[in-house]
């Protein structure tokens, strides 16, 4: 029996060192190919990396030469300040050039700066064959490019960007150059020489660029050979030649080893596997297989838990910047364009507020629910964070993506059933188009046209849909920088108080309004119809509001019998704890609540929610007057009336203006002041100009007024002065 069971066991023995020897081979010969194939991808996406490097720097060049401003100072007359601050500084600032020089018409060096600093002609003089082949290949391109003689008549850009980039050696480095012709943007100032000036920036390939450079691709070990070196034994090898093809540099690094480690991983358990013997191989196999099971399951659950959103289960921004990046791919193989939808709930930040954060997060399902309903099967929706969404649509035309659009702003102003009632928030959409024309345009950049558009949809009014334009992209960063410098005025001082005096029927002065004023250091005074809403959107009405109330309520105590009127945005009024915010500023300045008069919009009553209510019940409480600012301009003022403890109604300039030209407005300042007194409630007309709207209000019975007849905004100072001399103002005939 022993002698069979041995006959048995050398074959089987055999076949198994066999098999295992097979397996071995086998593995090996596949996990060398992986780590080849690995190594060709990566090699192929380094240098697809370094083609997009070029890209972005030539972008940031071109922003700067390509401008009508760059042609009236570097070739109408050369101005050496303005070539330092805008070339020689922006550029340094932005990528880190080591050399700039500009060029003349004749191609010689008049701007010259290192490092930051200026220079003499010397560097350029002295590496001038060297740039000579970049420089030939820049003045072709200009020769074959017809020169723009004007503006367009439909205002676009009349050039587009000629540039030139190679790799050359200079003083024993290697350099990026790049050439850029100087050119016009819109035609405002045209090139008076038969050639144009030139742009010359050198970026020195240092450790500070390598280092970024594979921070940027994850690629370990980087270092740079001169010339054609032979790669070192497993590295990835990369090229860098100039433009007659010669090497001027090879970039080297670490590249994965997938097949190598899968080899390691695998050998083990296969010897273990063929090595076992019966029902220990068997019990084994089992439950190796259920172990397995189980860790494909844990990695398929992480994975999806990675790539999708928690909340709605929709693709996250990881996989939604995977999506696009595959789409754009695409586009050469497809017939039509693509286009990537940027989407913004437009009153989400209210809801949040008003009902809580649980409602927040409700209203966000609903909403993904409806985007997701609306979109095709082929078709990408993602929540990229907050009340932010997004859309990856191939295969389609202009005329299908505004259709689609306009879907989805339907669908998102259409009311939202919730837990805690019926909300209405509604949308704005950003479309950026994709051609395959444009197919060099990489996904960062896409999804940011999308938001470019969906901002401008946003400016227009929100609860609409806007496509990407160029002229979006200058508009956009002068709002930021708008932005920017209202924050920091808001810290220095730059937001000042105004005060408009309110009169009585024989010209006293009863009141004034505390009006938010903004002058700009460089652009002069900022109307607030700009910054208010500007603030409104970007999360700074709070501040402002406070700071506006923390003065108004300083200075009340300067003027005893007047009243001072402050304005309450809708935002303020929503949040729940505003009542305690005034109370806190109230204890801070030392203000009587009864010298001060809050001024509401209809916006701030909007809902007729609960919130509202409390919060003016408490500010009543508290001694604070209330008055109903721009009456007669919504729907439903008298409603309002009738609903809330209004104290004063303030007559909207609208209906002031055509006094005295216009009968059906004198008709209709009547039936206000005359529904006024029915109320018991105080009236006044804001936005008197002249002696004829006065007197008709006088006839019409309505004694308060204010507005430039008699007085424009005017600093606290000026309404010391004023109480002073008695707080008369005397108009017209009168004076």
């Amino acid at each position: 029996m022993k002698r069979i069971e041995t006959r048995l066991s050398a074959p089987l023995a055999g076949m198994a060192m066999l098999t295992v020897g097979l397996l071995v081979v086998v593995l090996a010969m596949s996990a060398a190919r992986v780590d080849r194939d690995a190594l060709e991808h990566e090699q192929a996406l380094v240098a697809r990396g370094m083609q997009a490097k070029v890209a972005d720097i030539e972008r940031t060049i071109w922003s700067e030469v390509g401008w009508d401003e760059a042609v009236e100072h570097l070739d109408n007359r050369y101005d050496p300040q303005w070539a330092h601050e805008n070339i020689g500084t922006y550029l340094v600032g932005q990528a880190g050039f080591d050399q700039i020089i500009v060029l003349d018409h004749a191609s010689r060096p008049v701007f010259n700066e290192r490092l930051g600093q200026p220079t003499s002609s010397a560097w350029y003089d002295h590496n001038a064959a060297t740039l000579a082949p970049i420089l030939d290949r820049l003045r072709q391109r200009e020769a074959a490019t017809p020169r723009p003689t004007g503006p367009r008549p439909d205002g676009d850009m009349v050039s587009r960007p000629i540039q030139v980039s190679a790799i050359e050696r200079l003083d024993g480095d290697a350099y990026l150059v790049t050439a850029s012709l100087v050119q016009s943007d819109f035609g405002k100032a045209l090139v008076r020489h038969a050639r144009a000036p030139v742009v010359l920036t050198a970026l020195k390939l240092d450790a500070a660029f390598l280092d970024g450079f594979a921070s940027r691709f994850l690629l370990p070990g980087v270092h740079l050979h001169a010339s054609d070196a032979t790669a070192e034994r497993d590295d990835a090898h990369l090229p860098l030649t100039n433009l007659k093809g010669q090497v001027v540099a090879t970039l080297d690094w670490q590249p994965p080893h997938p097949g190598q480690r899968l080899l390691r991983k695998a050998v083990l358990p296969i010897l273990l596997v063929v090595g076992g013997l019966g029902v220990a191989v068997i019990v084994f196999a089992r439950r190796s297989r259920k172990i397995a099971e189980g860790l494909v399951a844990s990695e398929a659950r992480a994975k999806h838990m990675a790539l999708h959103d928690a909340l709605t289960g929709l693709p996250n921004r990881v996989l939604f910047e995977e999506r696009l990046r595959q789409a754009i791919d695409g586009l050469p193989r497809r017939r039509q364009a693509m286009a990537v939808l940027a989407i913004d709930l437009d009153r989400f930040k209210a809801v949040n507020d008003t009902h809580g954060h649980a409602a927040g997060d409700e209203l966000i399902q609903a909403m993904a629910k409806r985007l997701q309903a609306l979109c095709r099967a082929g078709e990408t929706v993602a929540r990229l964070g907050g009340d932010e969404f997004a859309v990856v649509a191939v295969d389609l035309e202009p005329n299908g993506a505004a259709a689609l659009a306009e879907r989805l702003v339907q669908a998102m102003s259409a009311p939202v059933e919730l837990s805690c009632g019926a909300v209405f928030v509604g949308g704005s959409v950003g479309v950026a188009l994709i051609d395959r024309a444009e197919g060099h345009v990489g996904a960062v950049e896409a999804a940011r046209r999308a938001d470019v558009a969906m901002y401008r949809a946003k400016d227009e009014g929100r609860g609409r849909y806007c496509f990407f334009e160029a002229e979006m992209d200058a508009a956009l960063k002068a709002r930021r920088g708008l932005e920017a410098d209202l924050r920091a005025a808001l810290g220095d001082g730059g937001v000042w108080l105004a005060y408009q005096p309110q009169v009585n029927a024989t010209g006293r002065v009863v009141g004034v309004e505390a009006l938010a004023r903004w002058t700009h250091p460089v652009k002069g005074p900022i109307s607030p119809s700009a910054f208010v809403p500007l603030a409104e959107d970007c999360g700074l009405i709070d501040e402002l509001g406070r700071l506006v109330m923390r003065r108004a309520f300083t200075d009340s105590r300067r003027w005893k019998g007047l009243k001072v009127a402050v304005n309450v945005s809708a935002l303020q009024m929503r949040q729940a704890d505003f009542p305690d915010q005034v109370a806190a500023l109230l204890a801070e300045t030392g203000a009587r609540a009864k010298g001060i008069e809050l001024e509401i919009t209809e916006g701030a009553l909007l809902g007729d929610d609960e919130t509202t209510h409390r919060a003016i019940a408490r500010l009543r409480a508290m001694g604070f007057s209330l008055a109903l600012d721009d009456f007669g301009t919504g729907y439903s003022s008298l409603s309002y009336l009738r609903r809330y403890p209004i104290d004063k109604i303030k007559i909207d300039r609208s209906f002031i203006t055509p006094l005295g030209e216009d009968e059906e407005a004198g008709a209709v300042v009547a039936a206000i002041v005359r529904l006024a007194k029915a109320l018991s409630l105080s009236v006044i007309a804001e936005g008197v100009e002249t002696n004829r709207q006065r007197q008709q209000l006088r006839e019409i019975g309505c004694a308060q007024a204010q507005g430039f007849l008699f007085s424009p905004p005017t600093p606290a100072d000026r309404i010391d002065a004023l109480v002073a001399e008695g707080g008369r103002i005397r108009v017209g005939a009168e004076a």
